[in-house]
């Protein structure tokens, strides 16, 4: 049986210039690809949904559409909330 050392074989179809080209323009789609990702971390922003949603179903587009309304969406910030109880001058409870 032959030894055939397929990556060269199919190197071998795609002419030197070519190569650049195609690895340039992967380059870019995923850079796009992983656009709203990239805004969530540079705004420290739900970096962890952003990315999930991007990166499963960011391909729908509207998935991708999604991850980047969310990494542009408002930042929230946990609410500080106190609860006061009231208790009379007969130690109890007041509701």
């Amino acid at each position: 049986m032959a030894n055939i050392n397929f990556e060269k074989a199919a190197l071998a179809v795609v002419p030197a210039g070519l190569r650049w080209v195609i690895a340039i323009l992967l380059s870019v789609f995923t850079l796009f690809y992983l656009l709203p990702t990239s805004i969530a971390i540079v705004r420290k922003h739900r970096t962890g949904i952003v990315f999930t949603i991007n990166f499963l179903f960011g391909w729908t587009l509207i998935g991708w559409i999604v991850a980047l309304v969310m990494a542009f969406g408002e930042n929230l910030k946990p609410q500080n909330i106190t609860i006061v109880q009231v208790v009379g001058s007969d130690g109890r409870t007041v509701e």
